[in-house]
């Protein structure tokens, strides 16, 4: 077991939590810690010896406020359909967890653990790269392209089409974009239409309140929009003005949009 999981540690979270399997998990790992056997723990909890040692290597290879979360019934897939982000990055945030108190962390674990727990918002300033698909098929390059931000960056490219900016806690992409000098496409402003579309190649972004893209759209081509979408990382890549390619193109409104004066 990772030393790094203190044994009274272990004891406050027996302490905070409410479901039997966490209860038992726990406890298994306490009494190892004490000297306990894998066949003695097997025995008592009728597990088999693998169970017991699938449990003891979790501790080593995976945050415990995960590992609790999970066994205290938080939905990390549901969770992360409510929010429109990927289910790595939910998982991640509970991991997170590891820096607060224990009775913080399982107070939040007991909130998300409940039916219909809400969706997972950023509550971080985050900075935002971007980047004009319009640029992308000038330049010929590709959305796949590992280093397509590195390419941008040495390409000399004006403000509109290259840069980056932070959006505030409370803040939607769209919203910092447009505070900050910024003309990005758009028409309802309510996650019903993919004018304000975008593809996101690193970090993630929280979407509440959209109902316009599918799960295709989201998971495979990780599409969020800019009018409700707020960032769930400290640091996002996107891709804007890509309303047009034929994934979304169906999914348009008119927009309102006029011709902005260039940036200085």
């Amino acid at each position: 077991m990772s030393q790094s999981v203190d044994i009274d540690d272990l004891r406050e979270w027996l302490e905070n939590v409410e479901a039997a399997e966490t209860a038992q998990f726990l406890l298994g790992a306490i009494a190892h810690r004490e000297g306990t056997s894998v066949s003695d723990l097997a025995s008592w909890y009728g597990r088999s010896s693998d169970e017991i040692t699938d449990w003891l290597d979790e501790l080593e290879r995976r945050p415990l406020p995960v590992s609790v979360a999970a066994r205290e019934g938080v939905d990390f897939e549901a969770l992360a359909d409510a929010s429109g982000l990927n289910r790595q990055t939910i998982v991640d945030w509970f991991g997170s967890l590891t820096t607060s108190d224990i009775d913080e962390a399982a107070d939040v674990i007991r909130r998300y653990s409940q039916q219909n727990p809400g969706p997972l918002l950023g509550g971080t300033e985050s900075r935002v790269f971007y980047l004009d698909y319009e640029v992308i098929a000038d330049h010929g390059w590709s959305l796949d392209d590992e280093n397509l931000f590195e390419k941008a960056g040495e390409a000399d490219l004006d403000l509109e089409a290259y840069g980056r900016f932070l959006v505030k806690p409370g803040e939607s992409i769209l919203e910092a974009a447009e505070k900050r000098g910024r003309s990005w496409p758009y028409a309802c402003r309510g996650g019903a239409c993919s004018n304000c579309a975008v593809i996101v190649t690193q970090g993630d972004v929280a979407m509440p309140g959209q109902t316009v893209l599918t799960e295709n759209q989201v998971t495979q081509f990780n599409a969020r929009l800019a009018c409700v979408g707020v960032p769930a990382t400290s640091e996002v890549h996107l891709v804007y003005n890509v309303q047009h390619l034929d994934q979304f193109e169906d999914l348009q409104l008119p927009s309102p949009l006029t011709d902005a004066e260039p940036l200085q």
